[in-house]
């Protein structure tokens, strides 16, 4: 099968989406040829997995309507049976040009069929979604990443097939490729390291790192850490992520910072790069992610560190099962009331339980399992030579 990505971002590191999207794209390669299209300004900081074969990159000179024509042409020529558009993503930057590929691609102009993963629909700017449904009518194919999204666009994709794929795990991608190999091989597999144990974290050390956004609960996070000072409790938050100078959310949670007198109480660490993120990650107690919508499984965030050694606690409420620690209400008290009880001895009392518990649903976001779901609905819609 020969497929087509095209992603504004391909594994910069900067953008969830086209970071799945790159580790997506050398899986699916296992068992096809793919072509992956990006944003040269956004493109990849790794080079792929090194015995790979049949992935060709394609860096583009960003995607403006004005190259539509250009693109659209190497694309048919290209002779893919899919195309698969994944959208939003930082590299198409305010660009249509995503939104009007699909019907510019269908038809007899074209024999590939037309796939579009649908990132966060529900959060998306309104401009962002008008370029989305441009792209309902002439797409054959629709991902998205839970259950959620499945039923906020289903009325949109009028009877067209709709499959609910988890984000992946790419922080443990490349050892997947690399086990792929060692089986292939009869060597033994890498695996997942064996359980170490708390004794060597930071007591009350909390861990929070991801791309920085509304929704993911940076005000409940503060307020709980100063009704744990407040109680007489010492915590550490190790803050993760890029907080770009004068960005209201920057803004924001420096302003709780203050009003929280949380100072020396919040280390702000930055970008911390992909090769870095387990070691820091691991030297903490908890990982801590209250988003607003409890646990969901199209964070890119808490899928690639499920797997790590580090108990991890989200947010209330959520409508997916999941293994993690979670508060019996929606507010900071209820937050701060069961960090303090996890980190005063509970978390190290059940740490292996809890960390077996996390690693067996960290296999939901394997690759490799993400890659075979993706070409069996690609299967399913490609045009057969006859």
């Amino acid at each position: 099968m020969k497929i087509a990505l095209v992603t504004g971002s391909a594994g910069d590191t900067k953008c969830g989406v086209g970071d799945y999207t790159y580790e997506l794209a050398q899986h699916l390669s296992l068992d096809g040829e793919v072509h992956l299209y990006f944003d040269r300004n956004h493109g990849p900081l790794a080079k792929p997995f090194e015995k790979l074969h049949t992935l060709f990159l394609h860096p583009q000179d960003g995607f403006s309507m004005l190259s539509l024509p250009a693109f659209k042409k190497e694309l048919v020529s290209g002779g893919f049976d899919v195309v698969h558009i994944q959208y939003p993503s930082r590299g198409f930057g305010k660009s249509l040009l995503p939104g009007y590929l699909p019907e510019n691609l269908a038809g007899m102009n074209s024999r590939s069929r037309i796939a579009v993963t649908i990132h966060e629909w529900s959060t998306s700017h309104p401009l962002r979604k008008m370029v989305m449904d441009q792209m309902f009518p002439s797409t054959d194919l629709f991902f998205v990443t839970n259950e959620a999204e499945m039923m906020a666009i289903s009325r949109k994709a009028k009877g067209k097939p709709i499959v609910a794929i988890s984000v992946g795990n790419v922080l443990d991608s490349q050892r997947e490729l690399s086990d792929v190999w060692n089986e292939a091989e009869g060597k033994p597999r890498i695996g997942w390291p064996a359980i170490e144990g708390p004794a060597t974290r930071e007591p009350w050390s909390i861990f929070h790192y991801g791309l920085p956004a509304k929704g993911k609960g940076f005000g409940k996070l503060l307020e709980a850490m100063h009704v744990m000072r407040e109680a007489g409790k010492q915590p550490q938050l190790y803050l993760g992520g890029e907080f770009p100078e004068g960005s209201k959310l920057r803004e924001h949670v420096l302003g709780l910072i203050t009003e929280y007198e949380l100072s020396e109480s919040v280390v702000r660490v930055g970008h911390i790069p992909q090769d870095r993120l387990a070691a820091f990650a691991q030297r903490c107690m908890l990982g801590v992610f209250p988003f607003a919508e409890g646990f969901s499984s199209k964070r890119s965030s808490l899928a690639s560190i499920s797997h790590l050694e580090l108990p991890l606690v989200v947010g209330y409420g959520s409508s997916e099962e999941h293994p993690y620690f979670a508060p019996p209400q929606n507010n900071a008290t209820s937050l701060a009331v069961l960090l303090i009880d996890l980190l005063s001895g509970r978390v190290e009392q059940e740490w292996n339980e809890v960390i077996t518990r996390q690693r067996e649903f960290a296999r939901r976001f394997s690759f490799s399992n993400i890659a075979s779901s993706h070409l069996d609905m690609y299967n399913k819609i490609r045009k057969l030579d006859t």
